[in-house]
This record gives structure tokens, sequence and C-alpha cells, in this order.
């Protein structure tokens, strides 16, 4: 409940020793938009990430990812992006550093889950909770539909590049008790 109530920063923070404050030498740390972008999804359960290139956004996502799977049960995350290589390259990567990360300070906590190319799931319930990866494409909608659990969180990375569609049809999941939302972009 901590952590929940903490939010990604302090699940950062204690989860995978993350400092405080960013350390520009060290490259390590909180950034500091992610105190208030943090606590403002905590707050409201939507949060819109404007910036440019370079500001860990991808970082704040993938934490984010995984605090949400530790927190909640069951949990669906749906996340999507324009492009494969947005998921694969860059999100889906991002997941995968930060649970090697959980994995030295938190091993048992990070041997409750299991990482593939396109997946994140809790191995003990791995239909009930899971993030998964899907593609943003207009002539395909209907890939992100169906997703509903008690605990829902939306992930939209590079979402100006999304078609609307895909956001009309992910309305449907907004149904669910806890349900979270990010939009996450460049400003287009």
């Amino acid at each position: 409940m901590r952590w929940r109530a903490g939010g990604p920063v302090l699940f950062a923070q204690e989860a995978l020793g993350m400092p405080a404050h960013y350390d520009k030498e060290r490259g390590t740390g909180c950034i500091d938009w992610w105190y208030a972008a943090s606590e403002n999804l905590v707050k409201t359960g939507r949060l819109s990430l404007r910036s440019g290139h370079g500001v860990s956004k991808s970082a704040f996502l993938a934490i984010t990812v995984i605090w949400f799977l530790s927190c909640y049960f069951p949990t669906k995350v749906p996340c999507t992006a324009p492009t494969a290589h947005q998921l694969g390259d860059v999100l889906w990567a991002e997941i995968a550093k930060w649970l090697r990360q959980l994995q030295l300070t938190m091993p048992e906590l990070a041997a409750q889950f299991e990482w593939t190319r396109d997946e994140f799931r809790l191995k003990d319930a791995p239909k009930e909770s899971f993030a998964i990866a899907r593609t943003a494409r207009a002539d395909k909608p209907e890939a992100f539909a169906g997703f509903h659990s008690d605990n829902m969180l939306i992930i939209a990375d590079e979402a100006s590049g999304i078609p609307d569609i895909i956001f009309e049809v992910g309305q449907g999941a907004l149904s669910g008790e806890n349900t979270f939302v990010i939009l996450a972009s460049n400003p287009t």
C-alpha cells in the first residue's frame, strides 16, 4: 500500500534503489519532473507527459509499468505506440533494463515477473496480471480492444502519432475501479 500511494517515484527509490535526486555526473536518480508526474498519476489516474527527447520519459513509463504490476492485482497494462520500434526498442527495452535492476535490488520481487519481447507478466497469474505491447494501427484498432480489469494502466507512448480510432477503442477499458491513463509525447 505504501508504494501504491507513493507512486512510481517512491517505488523507484525503494525497490530499484534509485537516488532521490538526479546526479548528472553519474546519470542516475529521479528526474525532478518525475515527482509531479508521479503525484498527479496517483491522485487523478491521468497523466499527460509532453516533452522533448532525452528527458527520461521512457524510463519513467517503464518504471511505472513495473510499479503498477507490483502494486495492483489483478491488472492489465496495454501499451501502444505508433511504431513497433518505439514499443520494442524503446519502451520494452527500458522495462527489461529496470527489471534487471530490480533483480539486483529486490530479487524476490523480480522473480515474480517474466519479460518477453512483447509481454511482461506476473508468473503466478499470467492471464490476470500483465503488460502487453500493441502497435497502434488505424487499420487494426481491434488489437487494442477487449482489455478489462479492476486495475488498468493504459500507456500511449508517442501519443501524438497514434490514430484517433485507437483512443476511441481504448475508451472501452476505462470502466474499472482503478483505471490509469498516461499519454506521453513530444509535443507536435
